[in-house]
């Protein structure tokens, strides 16, 4: 599908692009835009990840199970967002989440083939590339150097950020406080009580198997 340069604007992928280049992708490369009802699914985990899908409107929710499937998180995000870009390549082309459109969504994606091609022709583009794939791992790099929380409060707060995709808005991990303790090593009493103390303190909203972050970047 042809698109306005226009709509490119915002994606992350084309930043630093003249209006000139903007108008040559947007003419020469097979773009497909779709449109998301609220509560469809966009991305299922497993999927291949053969072409690169940007969320240029509207809120989305993204779902991530552990390996056991013993908990998940869910995470309410706005555009514009472009999902794991860092699957496109390399030994596990696969989503490692779910992505739903929480309101209704407009995509753009582009295949593979496609956006090698504008590699080709616009270093920019490239280089805008190896910037979102590095952003998140240097963020993983960092991670194992951090302070280690001294409170059982802190630990929890640090299990949910380590495994939030985004590190702000809000976040609902499901999660029953047995599995949390014995993911944390310590007893479900231990949990009951610091749980009890971040609802206290507003910074988390409790209910039963369910732990509601209403601003990550507060807790």
């Amino acid at each position: 599908m042809q698109l306005n340069h226009k709509d490119l604007l915002g994606i992350p992928l084309f930043l630093g692009l003249s209006e000139k280049d903007l108008m040559d992708i947007a003419c020469n490369t097979r773009f497909n835009l779709r449109h998301h009802k609220k509560g469809s699914t966009i991305v299922e985990e497993g999927d291949t990840c053969n072409s690169l899908i940007s969320i240029i409107e509207g809120w989305m929710e993204i779902d991530t199970y552990s390996d056991n499937k013993a908990y998940h998180l869910k995470e309410i995000v706005q555009a514009t967002q472009t999902l794991e870009p860092d699957k496109l390549f390399g030994i596990s082309p696969r989503y490692h989440s779910i992505y739903r459109a929480y309101t209704t969504c407009e995509s753009i994606s582009i295949m593979k083939e496609e956006l090698t091609q504008i590699f080709n022709n616009y270093i920019i583009v490239r280089l805008n590339y190896l910037n979102l794939i590095c952003r998140r791992t240097q963020q993983l790099e960092r991670q194992p150097w951090q302070p280690k929380p001294t409170t059982l409060t802190d630990r929890i707060a640090t299990f949910i950020k380590q495994r939030s995709m985004y590190p702000a808005g809000r976040k609902v991990l499901h999660i029953k406080m047995t599995q949390l303790a014995e993911e944390l090593n310590v007893s479900r009493l231990d949990i009951s009580n610091a749980l009890n103390e971040m609802n206290r303190t507003d910074k988390i909203i409790q209910r039963r198997g369910m732990i509601e972050v209403p601003a990550l970047q507060l807790l």
